[in-house]
């Protein structure tokens, strides 16, 4: 089974033809930002609601309308705002979710690529500097860098040494890399090692036209860098960090083999454990707590990589598995387009109308009228109760929020919400009716849920071709109006606002909003390289 390469990145994510030798790195004392950086200012903040970001995490506020000039606070403490040609991001560990520090990339006329790169720890010292840019992933103590990927997808470039660098953060100590190595996955104690073996004509803009896959190689090392596997035409993707699920298996690595006779196509992928060496073939996806769903012998097959140190097969289907959690099991059937439930205690089945899942929980509503929300990680029910379904009801869609649900109901072909049911851990079950939102809002959406409720957003046309919105309770009350823009925190959430908080944009403010209407922490939009709103900071 041959399947087109919608992952290219996996591949050719980090591939640079920068020459140049190794970019220099030193552990420096903390520094004066740039001469075009400033220190951020934040607006005042009413009463003391400001002290509830005051938990000592990371976070960005991303700027207002362009690409640089994020802000990094240190809980209620701003550490430093990028000017609007930096870039700045949060360096999350993909094993714990931790945030312990932020990368800082800048222009830096004669370096090898024209940009500097420092990463900066929760107090905003500089803890590494480099004199080229550079992406980073952490895994554990280890740090992947690598070059950005706006410079790895120009084949008028070439790939050189320094391209893809491990640090040991805990040692001070620089691994051994390949020296044609252009990206890194880290699996348990090894290192699986992306390369490309091409001849320097072949990267010519001229001639290499879409034949870089038949130079991929994959070489695994341990951290001494002793070899202990090469593959020619293979790739690596890490489980963890690609599935951005802690409980993804960390010693587990998805093996993407490329075919020798077509051009950017995978031919097959199988998942390895560098632990103990088995391989297993038929992967299909990563399905939550641990599984993975296989494909073999004309069977699916879930497959536990978690719980000891060989996979073990829970189960077998004749339909595609999506989604697991302790003790139940989401299938797809190909043919009936509705997904179906699968409790793995009782042997209990359920034809679905939908499924929806977010970081925490996974919820689904049966054509029987069941609503249950889950644990994706333990399996324990949050929420049980039953939706009667409406008229000549065709589908319904269901979004899981932390436990909640929002349940929107169709009477036919157009998409056209009859009904939104609202359902809660505490037995709390609303119904609304978009006609009565419709006479005020032109759309709606569920935003977030906290422990008193779901809330949600609608919104409706401003002042000329404006849009406004409002956040809404789950009795559709207004919490929060005239909003410019609102938004949960960015999707990576690994130090998300506290409950209750959001992104938003008011007046000539944007910034972290609680559900009073207050600012927790707001900037300026003249403090921006635009006054037009953009996703940026979300």
């Amino acid at each position: 089974m041959k399947r087109s390469v919608l992952r290219i990145g996996c591949a050719a994510l980090s591939l640079s033809a920068a020459a140049g030798l190794l970019a220099s790195c030193s552990l420096l004392p903390p520094v004066s930002p740039l001469p075009d950086s400033k220190p951020a200012q934040a607006e005042e903040a009413p009463g003391p609601a400001a002290a509830s970001l005051d938990d000592g995490k990371l976070r960005i506020l991303y700027s207002n309308g362009s690409n640089g000039g994020n802000t990094v606070l240190c809980g209620n403490t701003v550490l430093y705002q990028a000017a609007s040609s930096e870039t700045v991001y949060l360096v999350p560990d993909t094993l714990t979710g931790t945030v312990r520090y932020y990368l800082r990339q800048w222009s830096a006329p004669g370096t090898p690529t024209g940009r500097a790169t420092a990463l900066c720890d929760r107090s905003g010292k500089e803890i590494l500097t480099f004199d080229r840019a550079y992406d980073a992933v952490l895994t554990g103590s280890l740090l992947v860098l690598t070059a950005p990927e706006q410079m790895a997808y120009s084949p008028a470039l070439h790939h050189a040494a320094g391209d893809c660098r491990v640090l040991d953060l805990a040692t001070g100590e620089e691994l051994t890399v390949p020296e044609n190595a252009y990206g890194c996955r880290i699996a348990g104690e090894t290192l699986a090692f992306n390369l490309c073996n091409a001849p320097a004509q072949a990267l010519d803009e001229n001639t290499w036209g879409d034949d870089l896959t038949r130079y991929y190689a994959l070489q695994i090392q341990d951290r001494d860098g002793n070899r202990i596997r090469q593959e020619p035409l293979c790739a690596a993707v890490s489980l963890s960090y690609s599935y951005n699920e802690i409980s993804s298996p960390a010693d587990w690595l998805e093996l993407d083999y490329y075919s020798e006779d077509e051009d950017m196509v995978i031919d097959h992928i199988s998942l390895y454990s560098t632990a103990t060496g088995e391989e297993l073939t038929g992967f299909q996806q990563y399905t939550g707590a641990g599984t993975v769903s296989l494909y073999n012998s004309g069977r699916y097959q879930l497959v536990d990589l978690a719980s000891t140190e060989q996979s073990a097969v829970l189960c077998e289907f004749d339909e595609p598995v999506r989604y697991y959690l302790p003790g139940a099991a989401i299938t797809e059937p190909e043919a009936s387009g509705r997904y179906r439930f699968h409790d793995l205690l009782t042997g209990e089945e359920k034809e679905l109308y939908d499924v929806g899942t977010d970081d925490a929980t996974l919820a689904i509503y049966a054509l029987d009228g069941t609503v249950r929300v889950f644990d994706r990680q333990t399996g324990v029910l949050l929420t049980d109760t039953a939706i009667d379904p409406v008229e000549n009801q065709v589908r319904a869609h269901i979004y899981a929020e932390n436990g909640w649900v929002w349940v929107a109901q169709d009477d036919n072909d157009n998409y056209v919400n009859t009904a939104i049911q609202i359902c809660g851990p505490d037995g709390t079950h609303k119904t609304l009716d978009p006609r009565t939102l419709e006479e005020t809002y032109t759309h709606y959406y569920p935003l977030f849920s906290t422990a008193d409720g779901l809330y949600f957003y609608g919104c409706c046309n401003g002042p000329g071709s404006s849009w406004l919105y409002d956040i809404l309770d789950s009795d559709g009350n207004v919490v929060v109006g005239g909003l410019r823009s609102c938004s949960t925190y960015y999707a990576d959430r690994a130090n998300g606002l506290p409950e209750g908080v959001f992104a938003a944009s008011k007046g000539f403010s944007y910034g972290w909003m609680d559900l009073s209407g207050r600012w927790l922490y707001a900037e300026s939009i003249f403090a921006s390289t635009a006054d037009e709103m953009d996703n940026y900071y979300f």
